[in-house]
């Protein structure tokens, strides 16, 4: 199995050889990837190594949000919460996570923003049966003898097929959970990096980077959100994204966007790059917010369907 330092060494290796072969050891394993993904097989499997034969466009489950619908019992908002989400597919049985937070690092939850914030999935989920869905997530007390169980989900995934977005809720003793899935059909995994390579991030704007496919182009899955006093950025001018892998169908677009906005005002900047997705390979686009000039990475991977040979 990959290490969590393991992988996170090697997306960092991988960022810098895919944007111009500079040497990756002078920097932290946590300036990249904030939450490292324990995966046994990483993202851009072949995005450089030839892939074998059964690797091609494969149909993929987009995560695009998971969020607290309903409380019952005595729990109130807000929520202090921790723990897990993640997906299982055929290509290995290891948790592939969503969603993950220590006690010690909980998300707070209110009424008005019940979404968790997530970090995955750390690469394309093959949408082949089975796909479970698991869940082990709990409100944090003021000790933890009094921490409570928010949701404890293992349930599979019925997808009917058809590409597009649709709503799962999953109910348990104290919640109920809604994930915003989407299938996209023929699809190759896009891993998303943002580095800014002239000037700054402008002082008191919040933030959000975003990606989406032409199939699905109302609905975006959020790479990153700050606020007005917490830009992410490595003093090398690494967007520490809280996600990066996405899928995007070979016959279509990604679109990789920003908004930026300021408190109390009513109308946000915004910036887009499109790309053509590839079997393989990167490609490069811009983004500009005033002074601020940000360069966008994409490395592309075709995706095997079945698990390493020695799975």
């Amino acid at each position: 199995m990959t290490s969590v330092s393991s992988l996170s060494n090697r997306l960092l290796i991988f960022y810098y050889n895919l944007q111009s072969m500079r040497a990756a050891t002078c920097f932290s394993v946590s300036k990249l990837i904030p939450n490292p993904l324990q995966l046994p097989i990483d993202p851009m499997r072949f995005t450089y190594d030839p892939p074998p034969p059964f690797a091609r466009p494969c149909n993929t489950l987009q995560v695009y949000s998971v969020s607290v619908a309903a409380t019952r019992g005595d729990l109130l908002w807000p929520l202090h919460v921790y723990g897990l989400v993640a997906v299982r597919d055929s290509v290995d049985r290891n948790r592939n996570l969503t969603f993950y937070r220590e006690r010690d690092d909980c998300q707070t939850l209110t009424e008005k923003d019940q979404c968790l914030v997530l970090s995955g999935p750390g690469r394309a989920v093959v949408l082949l049966d089975p796909v479970t869905i698991e869940v082990e997530l709990k409100v944090k007390g003021a000790i933890e003898s009094e921490d409570k169980d928010l949701s404890l989900l293992a349930v599979p995934l019925i997808y009917s097929g058809g590409a597009g977005l649709r709503p799962f809720e999953y109910t348990s003793k104290l919640s109920t959970l809604e994930f915003m899935l989407g299938e996209i059909v023929s699809s190759v995994e896009a891993t998303v990096f943002v580095r800014i390579i002239d000037g700054s991030w402008p002082d008191g704007f919040h933030g959000q980077f975003a990606a989406a496919t032409s199939s699905i182009d109302h609905e975006k899955a959020i790479l990153l959100e700050f606020g007005d006093d917490n830009v992410p950025v490595s003093a090398d001018g690494i967007m520490k994204l809280s996600r990066h892998a996405v899928s995007v169908e070979v016959s279509g677009e990604l679109k990789v966007s920003f908004k930026a906005w300021q408190d109390g005002c009513s109308k946000a900047v915004e910036g887009e790059v499109v790309f053509t997705p590839a079997r393989a390979g990167r490609s490069f686009g811009n983004l500009h917010f005033g002074s601020c000039k940000m360069e966008v990475l994409v490395a592309w991977s075709l995706i095997s369907p079945d698990p390493e040979p020695d799975y």
